[in-house]
């Protein structure tokens, strides 16, 4: 499904006061896609930019593929993937708070395997390593001295180095994405193609916790736009543990009310070191290097307070130079967890993205 769009989002903050903006970006850069056996999607109501401009989002209102009828459009593309020439391994990188384990997550009965298990099926060789302190009751402390963005992109350039791995798809979730934007700049030549899965992409001065992505209000100058995240789960600063509640209602709210579930996720979770989201980045190449890139968005991911705010982040990464292979946008039926929440959903997602980076 091909769309022309100018993309406008809301982008919020947790303070005491829910922070709104919106900004529009140009959209010939971008089609956005459906994955196969999802009904297709109305639009929903202008959203009024602070420029004064008006733009009309597509809001997905479909159950996902992992239903009884959508089993069988995983089935199909995994058997799709499977028939066609698979070039390169993947690469599952983590996002914040949590580890690797989380692409491996099982559901019953379609992703015994959880989302590596699926990818595997069709065909790929998968790594989803883990990040220091990233390891269920391995946290960090002040004593470990401050953790760095380079830290994180060099356990990935390990992986890629010890295996002797070439032609690589990264698929990055959440905060990943800027760790697979240094990537690019540093192994470009290793690369196939990026996958950006709901995440982060910043510019160049920018660090996770100032990244200007859509601003804030004027009455609320302070704090930054991406406090949202940095003020429940990192520390010490501003530390405050995320509770059970919030990780719930905005993390897996697709599945909130499996209490069963829910109790088991949360277990996964561990504190975020919080020198890398405060870290500023210089990202100069990363726009210009030739890669090919897709992006995939949850459509009921509210971390940010709106799932539309993520493509605020896509149309960054729609703006840098695609080598030649046009730009995609996934939307899916999921959460921002959808790999603990919705795995056939986004598996399918990711399988369709690698297809389509290698033209």
């Amino acid at each position: 499904m091909a769309l022309s769009r100018r993309t406008t989002g809301i982008l919020g903050c947790v303070v005491a006061a829910l922070l709104i903006a919106n900004v529009a970006a140009e959209g010939n850069a971008a089609r956005r896609i459906l994955a196969d056996g999802m009904v297709a999607p109305a639009p929903a109501p202008a959203i009024t930019s602070a420029s004064g401009m008006a733009a009309i989002v597509d809001t997905a209102h479909q159950t996902g593929i992992a239903s009884a009828d959508g089993m069988a459009s995983v089935a199909a593309t995994v058997t799709k993937a499977m028939a066609g020439s698979v070039k390169g391994p993947i690469i599952l990188m983590h996002g914040a708070i949590q580890g690797g384990e989380v692409w491996e997550f099982p559901r019953l009965p379609e992703a015994p395997g959880g989302v590596k298990g699926l990818l595997e099926a069709a065909g790929y060789t998968v790594y989803n390593p883990t990040l220091p302190y990233h390891f269920p009751n391995d946290t960090w402390n002040i004593n470990d001295g401050l953790v760095t963005i380079q830290q994180y992109v060099d356990v990935y350039k390990g992986v890629i180095n010890s295996n002797d791995l070439h032609n690589v798809y990264l698929v990055g979730h959440s905060l990943a994405g800027v760790w697979m934007q240094q990537l690019l700049q540093q192994i470009g030549d290793r690369l196939g193609g990026l996958v950006f899965v709901d995440a982060v992409a910043l510019e160049t001065g920018e660090s996770f916790f100032t990244n200007g992505v859509a601003g804030i209000v004027p009455e609320y100058s302070d704090p930054p736009n991406s406090a949202f995240f940095t003020l429940i789960y990192s520390y010490p600063m501003f530390y405050q543990e995320l509770s059970n509640e919030v990780f719930r209602d905005l993390f897996i709210n697709t599945r909130k009310n499996d209490a069963a579930f829910v109790e088991e996720t949360y277990k996964l979770l561990v504190p975020e070191p919080h020198g890398p989201e405060l870290q500023k980045v210089n990202a100069t190449t990363f726009y210009t290097i030739p890669m090919p890139k897709a992006f995939i968005n949850m459509n009921h991911d509210i971390t940010l307070l709106d799932y539309r705010t993520w493509l605020l982040f896509s149309d960054r990464v729609s703006r840098s130079n695609n080598a030649g292979v046009p730009y995609n946008v996934y939307t899916i039926y999921g959460d921002h967890e959808s790999m603990l929440t919705q795995q056939a959903n986004l598996a399918t997602a990711i399988l369709e993205a690698v297809a389509g980076l290698q033209g």
